[in-house]
């Protein structure tokens, strides 16, 4: 008894000295976890279906880009938490061991990644220490039906990364039907070379989304590494240019970031992540929400602890 008692007037005492019971202790260290966290304002709403691309820097890579990766990971999670979007493509995501970790830490939300196993032709193209290309999604909106590799005849001209197709069955507002959600890293770099391979690859996708879509709400959305208005190529003219002259069947709603000479990077001064939609898909367009989403404003050092892309965003009334 004399043992209780001395362990009871510990435990006040303790109590007393944080400023609580000993019951608040344990809340008391879970604040000071959570104060910790990034607060990112949200951009989605309710009502609208909200799209997001973001380039993660070599997520997951111990060797390149951000060396703190437990940080990035954090801060990859508290921006799509707090961005509050309904799907996300992804690109530069290196460990599949982060990106499930990071899906896990998003409650509502679920993720396909290029080489999964649910991906047709996914571990064919994609091996599990390259770059890969991946969709998140929230379960309360959309669902996956299918998902798949494609353009695959033009490897190269994708610089090995051919593009993840992911058909998604969106229910909002009381509406179902299935959407085409494509993500995409284009090839690097501004010497000629690249240029044509980014151009070669621009006719492939036009192509395939001539013959494949024609009446079909399609999102192309990544990292371009190019511009559309004229190509970060000296003397050439942007390599998508094949899209933004059949302005019938297709529009840039990030253009508008090219025209207002608003960069999607940390260093470099053109927009180069970019989104595609189809007709079908524009016309639902809410005007003047396509954004570089400056996450930069709320995590600290962001493009050494996070990424050199800024999220580029926009909505549709659904």
């Amino acid at each position: 008894m004399n043992r209780l008692r001395l362990s009871l007037l510990l435990l006040s005492s303790l109590a007393a000295a944080c400023g609580g019971p000993p019951e608040e202790l344990e809340s008391e260290s879970g604040l000071a976890t959570r104060e910790d966290a990034v607060t990112v304002p949200a951009r989605g709403t309710a009502t609208t279906l909200d799209f997001g691309n973001w380039n993660l820097e070599w997520f997951g890579s111990t060797s390149n880009g951000p060396t703190n990766e437990s940080l990035q990971l954090s801060n990859a999670r508290d921006v799509i938490t707090g961005a509050d979007l309904d799907i996300w493509g992804l690109q530069e995501v290196v460990s599949a061991t982060s990106f499930n970790s990071l899906v896990s830490q998003l409650p509502g939300y679920a993720g396909v990644l290029a080489n999964a196993s649910t991906v047709t032709s996914g571990s064919t193209w994609y091996s599990s220490s390259e770059q890969k290309v991946g969709i998140v999604y929230k379960t309360s909106v959309a669902s996956v039906v299918s998902a798949r590799i494609i353009l695959t005849s033009n490897d190269y001209d994708f610089a090995g990364r051919p593009p993840l197709e992911v058909k998604l069955r969106v229910s909002l507002n009381g509406r179902t039907e299935d959407i085409v959600v494509i993500v995409l890293h284009a090839k690097a770099f501004n010497d000629s070379t690249s240029w044509q391979r980014r151009a070669n690859a621009s006719a492939a996708l036009k192509t395939y989304l001539d013959s494949t879509y024609p009446t079909t709400k399609v999102m192309v959305f990544g990292d371009w590494n190019d511009d559309v208005d004229t190509s970060i190529t000296s003397g050439k003219a942007s390599p998508y240019k094949n899209f933004v002259d059949d302005s019938l069947d297709y529009t840039f709603p990030t253009k508008a970031l090219s025209d207002a000479r608003i960069s999607t990077t940390a260093s470099y001064p053109d927009a180069i992540d970019h989104q595609l939609v189809t007709n079908e898909l524009q016309a639902l367009y809410v005007s003047g929400s396509v954004q570089a989403y400056r996450v930069d404003s709320y995590i600290s050092n962001y493009s050494s602890t996070t990424s050199d892309h800024f999220p580029v965003l926009s909505r549709y009334t659904w």
